[in-house]
């Protein structure tokens, strides 16, 4: 049995690693930048390398003594989950990359039945139920999914707001005021933008939609139609059970009070981060009570 154990959350903004060292509860934690192998790959597997040594450096640690948990978006994606565990087994050989919807649901009701709705760059849903088995719903990625998430938000923002131009060929709204100051007014310049943007660039476009939904029209348009889709997932996630339900991401708190109130009955707060799911994923299977197993899609 190994002496560490380290969970990792990683995100389409933000990754965040603890490592903890059980029989004294010292902990280390870092902070680095983006890591989905849906997104780029190469940088989710640099981002997680470099997070991880840093990690074993400051604890003065080696790889065999650390058992690894690691959350990633894309890892529902085989080939990609086990291109990364390739490239990090020789730092760490005790290693289970997952989904972070595992690491999250794991977390979010300190491993006791939840529905968990992640409304984040991405989005998806997962649930944990009282027999231990899991399903995801949604999480598909962005181009063919992911409604209610931030990314997807930030994308009909900028689709409201090239339609007001159709209409009007003018920006006049205040959402469009407020999108075109990162996307230009010229449609030259907007082309360009579109053609380079990626997942984070839309992304960053949705904390400009809720300030304004209650001043803006365009904007209420926008923001009601992302509630419509956040609804439907938390109804998919809770789709023939009963369950508390936990909506974590940097667009839950602003969400929350706009949900359904049948919704925000069922909703409670968060027992822990997708890092401390990790974390009790990572110590329940080194003491040998949990094999490695995805859930079901």
């Amino acid at each position: 049995m190994t002496d560490y154990i380290l969970g990792i959350d990683a995100g389409g903004t933000k990754t965040l690693g603890r490592l903890l060292h059980p029989a004294t509860g010292r902990s280390w934690q870092l902070k680095m930048g983006s890591a989905s192998l849906t997104n780029d790959y190469n940088n989710a597997a640099a981002t997680l390398y470099q997070l991880i040594s840093n990690l074993f450096e400051l604890a003065q640690c080696r790889g065999e003594q650390v058992t690894v948990v690691a959350g990633v978006p894309g890892a529902g994606n085989v080939q990609l989950r086990t291109s990364l565990e390739l490239h990090l087994a020789e730092l760490c050989p005790q290693l289970w990359v997952t989904t972070d919807a595992k690491t999250s649901v794991w977390g979010a009701n300190a491993g006791q039945p939840v529905a968990v709705v992640a409304l984040g760059t991405g989005s998806v849903g997962m649930r944990l139920e009282a027999n231990g088995e899991e399903r995801q719903f949604g999480g598909w990625g962005f181009n063919i999914g992911d409604e209610g998430s931030g990314a997807i938000l930030g994308k009909m923002a900028v689709r409201q707001v090239l339609d007001e131009f159709d209409r009007r060929r003018s920006f006049d709204s205040r959402l469009a005021k407020a999108v075109t100051a990162v996307i230009g007014t010229d449609p030259a310049n907007i082309l360009g933008w579109l053609k380079h943007a990626v997942v984070n660039d839309f992304s960053r476009l949705a904390p400009l939609v809720l300030p304004l939904a209650e001043q803006c029209p365009q904007a209420a348009k926008v923001f009601e139609r992302y509630v419509a889709d956040v609804v439907a997932l938390i109804d998919l996630t809770c789709l023939d059970v009963t369950l508390p339900v936990v909506i974590l991401g940097g667009l839950a708190e602003g969400t929350l009070p706009h949900l359904p109130e049948r919704i925000r009955r069922q909703v409670i707060p968060a027992a822990g981060t997708s890092v401390d799911g990790a974390l009790l994923l990572a110590e329940r299977w080194r003491q040998g009570e949990l094999e490695k197993t995805e859930p079901r899609v």
